[in-house]
């Protein structure tokens, strides 16, 4: 028998599509379109800023050093230039910026400025809304009278090492009322003393500020909304407090 010759049959390769080089460009291409859209679109755009904790600067002063972001893409804006500019400004401290996306940023501003005056051995000292001995002030009309404290005033540190006071004084800046504020006395660590729009509060020792502090903030809302004239507020007299108030107030108060 005859051997029967094979034939070899040679198959055509097929020639790829999708070359490792077109992946590539599909790729490049795609990222390119996506950065456009992003750019270009104003879902990303800044509509809302958020400042807190400015009590000096208002917030139409600290958007200035901004260039005013809105309408920027989010993505594209600097935030740590705009800190650098912010830190520019003497009074403010430190600043934290957030981006919370697609369109918002959140501004902290920690501002130090002269807060309160106190007189220690005759001699004068400003003392700063961080409890920090300042060198001086330009000005010192509207500066919270600060009585009775205990040693010698040391320039750039805490007037204080009493940490509890430190946090009384802190806190008490949290409250509308501290704008209002004329004087604190802590010569007496038992009946500390208040004055807050010329009335006297005796506030009692410093266990439990925290409370305190949020109690006296709803006795001055009553007393305003009410229209009465108070001269003293007890808050060392058990959890209720006492209030004096001038009787005129309090009968023209019940004739409305």
């Amino acid at each position: 028998m005859e051997k029967r010759k094979r034939r070899k049959v040679k198959k055509k390769r097929k020639e790829k599509v999708f070359t490792p080089l077109f992946v590539i460009f599909l790729l490049i291409i795609s990222f390119i379109v996506i950065i456009y859209n992003i750019f270009k679109n104003d879902y990303f755009r800044i509509s809302q800023i958020y400042i807190e904790g400015n009590k000096i600067l208002s917030d139409e002063e600290i958007l200035s050093k901004l260039n005013n972001p809105i309408g920027n893409n989010i993505f594209f804006y600097d935030a740590n230039k705009s800190i650098e500019n912010l830190k520019k400004e003497e009074i403010i401290k430190d600043v934290d910026i957030q981006k919370e996306y697609p369109d918002k940023i959140l501004i902290n501003v920690k501002e130090e400025f002269a807060f309160m005056t106190a007189t220690f051995n005759n001699k004068e000292y400003i003392i700063s809304n961080e409890s920090k001995v300042l060198d001086k002030t330009s000005n010192k009309n509207g500066l919270v009278v600060l009585k009775g404290i205990e040693k010698k005033p040391k320039l750039g540190e805490k007037f204080t090492d009493n940490k509890q006071v430190l946090g009384f004084i802190e806190k008490i800046q949290e409250y509308k009322y501290s704008l209002n504020l004329e004087e604190i006395d802590l010569e007496n660590n038992q009946d500390i003393g208040i004055i807050i729009n010329d009335i006297h509060i005796n506030f009692g020792d410093l266990n439990n500020y925290d409370y305190k502090l949020k109690l006296l903030d709803s006795v001055l809302k009553d007393i305003s909304d009410k229209g009465l004239k108070a001269y003293t507020i007890r808050l060392d007299k058990g959890k209720d407090p006492v209030v004096e108030v001038d009787k005129t107030s309090l009968d023209q108060d019940n004739e409305k």
